[in-house]
């Protein structure tokens, strides 16, 4: 893999921190794409990684426990993995003097609180975004890219894309870089797009 160029994508341990959005839809190789960005800063600042994984690692589903597995074995030695699931916000919170923080995924972290009303998961967005960008170092955050498929034929799964888009967007804002992986391909959005005029609540 091609190295990364360190002056379109900055990952420098400053004392304001910075967020590092990834976005890509399933498969499209964003997972790699960011432990590879998470690589190349380790290696050149001599720093660990703490990786701050989202996903039920407790569900009883053969695909989904063989997916979990092939992440835990790509993740280098010396990295340290918390499995925070729901409580991803409170994990962010606890490591913000860590120096350099990986989330997989967002995605994941919406599915498990899909059930909470409406004000309950809006508060636990505000209390996510107080963690982004990070008090120091950066913080690489993972998600999948799901509005531009089909519309969803069951409301849980409409649901499920219209609250994690406006996460998306929410968390964008908050970010200084961006990415867009696409069949393997990684896209430097900071460098190569304009951000879309923004209002409090997402509609579009």
């Amino acid at each position: 893999m091609a190295e990364v160029d360190m002056d379109s994508a900055p990952l420098g341990n400053s004392p304001a921190g910075h967020g590092i959005l990834v976005l890509g839809g399933s498969g499209s190789g964003k997972s790699q794409w960011a432990e590879h960005l998470a690589s190349t800063w380790s290696s050149t600042c001599q720093q660990p990684v703490l990786y701050l994984a989202t996903g039920d690692a407790t569900l009883a589903d053969a695909d989904w426990q063989q997916r979990l597995q092939r992440h835990r074995r790509r993740r280098p030695a010396n990295w340290q993995t918390r499995e925070c699931g729901a409580a991803l916000p409170e994990a962010l919170a606890a490591a913000e003097t860590a120096p350099l923080r990986l989330v997989d995924a967002l995605s994941s972290w919406v599915s498990t609180l899909l059930e909470l009303e409406e004000a309950a998961w809006q508060a636990r967005v505000e209390r996510l975004l107080t963690c982004i960008p990070p008090k120091q170092g950066p913080t690489i955050l993972v998600s999948d890219e799901v509005s531009w498929g089909v519309v969803p034929a069951s409301a849980s799964g409409y649901h499920f894309r219209e609250r994690l888009a406006r996460l998306n967007r929410h968390v964008a804002q908050r970010c200084q870089n961006h990415w867009l992986v696409v069949a393997g391909r990684a896209v430097d959005l900071t460098r190569w797009s304009q951000p879309v005029p923004y209002q409090q609540r997402c509609s579009g």
